[in-house]
């Protein structure tokens, strides 16, 4: 058995989040996993308490706060400050952003694997109660302290795709969130587990959380629609990545180079069928689920439904979470 969760973003209406929210306990969802889109929309902070106290049983996460474009320590007490208004449902993701993202707002990280090991130390020193003095590209402390009355456990889940931030997540992180293709995602999780191994974790440790686009095409979405969507996916895939998979890589080169150009619209137009159906889930219910139990047999512990959110995206939601309670009994 599996744990189905809802993802949304940042750039998306608060009429939509706000109804997931409201909804989550009803509909059987496990987790609402919530994405920055950097520079837009709401706030990640504000939109994740608002649907903590919007529900009462749902783990609520960011998936994922890029470490690039925030200062540690407010995430440090953003982090403090919704899981004590949680009751403990709160879960920190951080990554370090999506390329077409960072390259706009002109952001360039020398080690991004470097970069995200010290965050996190710091991250857990800090919810330890220490005195935190460390510097790097990224930020600079002195003898900084939340003035904790006792630590503080977060689960730290990495938003990540290269093999050696894959491994990094083995390492040391509570849950590791993955996208892409099914023969990236099961070599993903292997490198996981086996970093795991290797620094004398248990890989149970690490909760695999798979979220890729999941498109409801029997209630109604529209196929330029999902394929707008995986254009950015693939325009954002790194090379390290790209490298791993048996698709096409010229195909995915020139899907990355057109949205670069022209933006996700004016790449939705290379998008095939092969690579349509290699990035998202798609077609009818019965379909969608039975995609998510092949991710749970090569390792994931958790899928992620959504976005996009358009059609009878309400029904589809519920009848998802209904076909797959229905299979788990």
């Amino acid at each position: 058995m599996y744990r189905l969760s809802v993802g949304v973003t940042t750039g998306m209406g608060f009429e939509t989040t706000d109804w997931i929210a409201s909804h989550a306990d009803t509909l059987g969802i496990d987790a609402i996993w919530i994405g920055e889109d950097i520079g837009a929309g709401q706030d990640t902070s504000v939109l994740a308490s608002s649907m903590i106290l919007r529900s009462t049983k749902v783990e609520v996460g960011t998936g994922i706060v890029p470490v690039t474009m925030h200062n540690i320590a407010t995430i440090a007490r953003m982090a403090l400050t919704l899981h004590e208004i949680s009751d403990g449902r709160f879960s920190l993701g951080i990554g370090i952003g999506g390329t077409q993202d960072l390259r706009k707002a002109g952001v360039r990280i020398r080690k991004p694997v470097t970069a995200l090991r010290e965050s996190t130390l710091c991250l857990r020193s800090l919810w330890e109660g220490q005195k935190v003095t460390a510097a790097n590209d990224l930020f600079s402390l002195d003898r900084y302290s939340l003035r904790l009355g006792a630590p503080v456990r977060i689960p730290i889940f990495y938003g990540v795709r290269g093999p050696q931030m894959l491994t990094l997540a083995g390492e040391l992180s509570d849950g590791v969130i993955l996208s892409g293709p099914f023969d990236y995602i099961e070599r993903a999780i292997s490198i996981v587990r086996e970093a795991a191994v290797n620094t004398g974790r248990d890989p149970a440790e690490v909760r695999v959380v798979v979220w890729v686009p999941t498109i409801p095409t029997f209630r109604g979405i529209k196929e330029k629609t999902a394929k707008r969507i995986v254009a950015l996916v693939v325009a954002d895939t790194p090379q390290a990545v790209v490298e791993m998979l048996s698709l096409d890589r010229e195909k995915i080169r020139a899907i990355g180079a057109e949205v670069a150009r022209g933006g996700p619209k004016s790449g939705a137009a290379l998008v095939d069928d092969e690579i349509l159906n290699a990035f998202s889930i798609s077609g009818s219910k019965e379909h969608m689920v039975d995609q998510f139990q092949a991710l749970h047999e090569i390792g994931a512990d958790e899928v992620v439904l959504g976005p996009p959110f358009s059609g009878e995206w309400k029904i589809a939601l519920a009848e998802l979470a209904t076909e797959l309670r229905r299979r788990n009994e």
